[in-house]
């Protein structure tokens, strides 16, 4: 196993694609890939929810495939949500007058596809097309990096100190989500940012209450509140106070803000 996450196990494996793509996942044979599988905590009878004394419980297939379902609909929405703050990031670059005095890191999220395993037919069927799934899997590109908590699913701070490799990433991490909170009109941003040095994956999307009439579309790891209280919550770092992004300025512990100009509101639209 190469780890335990709150709703998934993770583990080692080989992907070999009959006919190979041109995107990085399953391009050669046995890639090396992280076979993901949701799960849910089995605790021992008459015990308290101790958070390390339990066991692993696997869903029926009926309850599994919604749920894997759900996580690649969560990634397919974050590598848009990320790909649409890099691109506001270049064209408010292109357009500046001055040079970003920072280097911008270059991430994106794993290239993954759903699986199913299947029963081998059983004796009279004549046709496979009649067996049913036993189990569904997410399988990922292996990130080889160290893999680092950059962003908590309930902040929208980093999680690391200054001093600790990874920071700089996980401080520009948390101007994107800057950026994704602005330019949806505070209905949406990434979280749970978590991955390598160049490769991200296990992203959550936290969406406002007010987005699809309060329904969840984005599991359970959909902390609505931290949407709503993004505002007074997000301390803006370096990247969100350079002037060619024009946004505006949130400090947690003081609560002042400089005004947004409308030419920001307008970027992009």
């Amino acid at each position: 196993m190469l780890g335990v996450g709150g709703f998934k196990t993770a583990h080692p494996g080989f992907l070999t694609l009959l006919s190979a793509p041109e995107t990085p996942l399953g391009s050669r044979p046995r890639q090396k890939v992280a076979v993901k599988r949701p799960f849910y905590k089995k605790y021992p009878p008459g015990s308290s929810k101790n958070p390390i004394n339990f066991s692993i419980g696997r869903y029926t297939i009926s309850d599994e495939l919604p749920k894997l379902f759900r996580e690649a609909n969560v990634l397919y929405w974050a590598r848009a949500l990320l790909t649409f703050a890099y691109e506001y990031i270049d064209h408010c670059v292109a357009n500046s007058s001055e040079t970003p005095p920072f280097h911008i890191p270059r991430l994106r999220f794993v290239e993954a596809g759903l699986t199913l395993s299947h029963d081998h037919a059983q004796p009279g069927h004549k046709s496979k097309s009649m067996t049913m799934p036993r189990a569904g899997y997410l399988v990922e590109e292996l990130i080889t990096d160290d893999f680092i908590k950059y962003i908590h699913n309930m902040d929208c701070n980093p999680m690391l100190d200054p001093y600790e490799v990874g920071y700089e990433i996980a401080a520009f991490l948390a101007c994107t989500q800057h950026i994704q909170y602005a330019k949806t009109g505070g209905l949406a941003f990434i979280s749970d940012y978590q991955g390598g040095f160049e490769i991200l994956s296990d992203p959550q999307v936290l969406t406002h209450p007010l987005v699809n009439n309060g329904k969840d579309v984005f599991g359970d790891g959909n902390i609505e509140r931290a949407v709503s209280t993004f505002e007074k919550e997000h301390n803006c770092n370096k990247y969100c106070k350079w002037s060619g992004f024009k946004l505006k300025i949130y400090e947690a512990a003081k609560r002042g803000t400089e005004t947004e100009t409308d030419s920001a509101q307008d970027a992009l639209e």
